[in-house]
């Protein structure tokens, strides 16, 4: 193990202490990590447990790199009001942390310009990556290069972005393996036979040249997963499908290898075969958006990977991680247990071994038609796999699927989780925010829509569009994905609110619910994050500031 350690963390050392989260999945490239003096409660809002924090010269959206006393992170370039709220430039900051000083920045151009505090991303979403040498910046409007821990530039290399017709519609994250940086970008000059199919890149990060081009193609909205296979080669599990016509195809996962003489084949693959019926499908893979799509944190391990299905009935899928073979599928509707926050007596009711079909709806937000039923959506990219379950927010109050029976999706503002070898599925609704004022008692707010406001620290509005002002349950926002620290998993939502959950809690009731924290007062906080964590802190961001969390 502390040989596959020093593979994936680049020399890191992931001691007891965990010094070092050299890249948004953490030391391992799987969004867990165990360490000592993981703080678990905090509030931005009443200053609870925070060390510091650090006002940014404008808003961003990517996670927090850490290496010892050094954090790496991007916004966007300073707004002059007026200035449009779309952008092709970003700058890359380094921070001290211990003190939150921001020691230097520079400045990352890319061609195809993206909308500022985008709700499905911009043009700052990628988090940089360290190997405690140098720091890599990427801006996903076009380009990406390395510096040293001092500033100094070593390279650049500029690249022409997916850009027809949502090219920010993109989640995937940047994975450092040895000396080989894993980059989402289509291929070079953008073939009209693959035009805007974009593939998972091979980058040397000495010299910034490529290194291998993968096998198959990567879906801009999908959050690709490192991982070790049970024979130690190292593989990374990616996905193609989608909304808005995204073109790569045969819609699926592909398990890509990353041994040296393979880089980029792949080693399984499983196709798509079944229509919105459920029935095969005349050209399997060729069916992506409602029944199938890849806009999840694909995590896997040796022994299985993990998908969701969503029609004719939404289903949790579970396939062999030596072969992708589909092994078994569980609904994510029948035989299940759902606590469900009651507004009006203030108190979980208890439903267990429902059919949700047959559960009507309390929320205030969500009240359905007669004529219509929940339809659980797993919330976009906010699912993780830990000590045996797979778990997931559920998105709230739109129709999207638009396949019979007609329904809202739902259950409201819940987590829920699958138990990987029974299949149990239990759902606990979640308070939407906490009102926090100085000398009173926390208020949970339950069921309700909550906007929030898009200041950066200087006051400006920097939002291009609405939907960046709601809470993120409902259109859905593409929230970070979820880290699991030691046995606690750690979901942010647009609000800025953190929920903290007991992965190994017996059963997924209030009890399971560690923490909720915030990053700002309600209303006034925004965020697109995960947090990342080194020697007994933690370090998350709004659009406004970085917070140290820790004593």
């Amino acid at each position: 193990m502390k040989r596959l350690r020093i593979l994936v963390c680049a020399a890191a050392t992931c001691g007891a202490l965990l010094a070092h989260w050299p890249q948004a999945a953490g030391p391992e490239g799987n969004w867990q990590a165990r360490g000592a003096n993981v703080p678990v409660q905090w509030s931005v809002a009443l200053n609870r447990h925070i060390a510091w924090r650090t006002p940014l010269p404008n808003g961003g959206q990517s996670g927090i790199a850490v290496w010892g006393d050094r954090l790496f992170l991007t916004t966007f370039d300073v707004y002059r009001e007026g200035d449009p709220k779309f952008s092709g430039t970003i700058l890359g900051h380094c921070l001290d942390a211990k003190t939150g000083k921001l020691l230097w920045s520079v400045k990352l151009q890319g061609p195809v310009q993206s909308p500022m505090m985008y709700a499905y991303s911009d043009s700052t979403s990628p988090t940089p990556v360290t190997d405690g040498k140098y720091v890599w910046f990427f801006n996903a409007s076009g380009e990406m290069g390395a510096w040293d821990f001092h500033g100094k530039e070593i390279w650049r290399r500029k690249y022409e972005p997916w850009g027809e017709p949502y090219p920010f519609n993109k989640q995937h994250e940047p994975i450092l393996y040895g000396n080989t940086i894993l980059s989402l970008e289509p291929l070079d000059g953008n073939p009209a036979e693959k035009k805007g199919w974009n593939y998972l890149r091979g980058i040397d990060k000495l010299t910034g040249k490529t290194l291998w081009i993968a096998e198959d193609g990567t879906t801009a909205y999908c959050t690709s997963v490192f991982g070790i296979r049970a024979n130690g080669q190292p593989a990374v599990l990616t996905g193609r499908g989608g909304w808005h016509d995204v073109p790569e195809r045969p819609v699926g996962l592909s398990l890509l290898s990353l041994a040296p003489a393979s880089a980029g084949r792949s080693l399984w693959r499983f196709i798509a075969s079944t229509g919105n019926d459920g029935k095969p499908l005349a050209e399997p893979g060729s069916l992506a958006a409602p029944t199938w799509q890849a806009l999840y944190t694909l995590h896997w391990d040796k022994k299985f990977a993990y998908w969701f299905r969503f029609n004719p009935e939404e289903t949790h899928l579970v396939m062999d991680a030596e072969t992708g073979k589909l092994l078994r599928e569980q609904s994510l509707i029948r035989n299940v247990d759902y606590r469900q926050w009651d507004p009006a007596a203030k108190r979980y009711l208890v439903h267990t071994n429902v059919n949700l079909r047959e559960i009507r709806e309390l929320s205030p937000r969500n009240q359905m038609p007669a004529n219509e039923v929940i339809r659980v959506m797993p919330a976009w990219h906010c699912n993780i796999v830990v000590n045996g379950y797979h778990y997931f927010l559920t998105t709230t109050g739109h129709r999207r699927n638009g396949i019979a029976p007609k329904g809202k999706a739902g259950p409201s503002h819940s987590v829920a989780r699958v138990h990987i070898e029974t299949g149990k599925v239990e759902y606990l609704e979640l308070p939407v925010t906490v009102i926090r004022q100085p000398g009173a008692a926390d208020q949970p707010v339950y069921g309700v829509a909550v906007r929030t406001r898009t200041l950066n620290a200087a006051g400006q509005d920097v939002a291009a569009e609405d939907r960046s002002r709601t809470d993120g349950w409902e259109i859905p926002a593409f929230w970070g994905s979820p880290v699991a620290l030691n046995d606690n998993i750690y979901f942010t939502t647009m609000l800025g609110i953190t929920y903290v959950i007991n992965s190994k809690a017996p059963v997924l009731d209030e009890h399971a619910i560690v923490a909720i924290n915030d990053l700002g007062p309600s209303g006034e906080t925004w965020s697109l994050n995960t947090p990342s964590f080194s020697q007994g802190r933690l370090y998350h961001r709004s659009l406004k500031e970085v917070v140290s969390i820790g004593k």
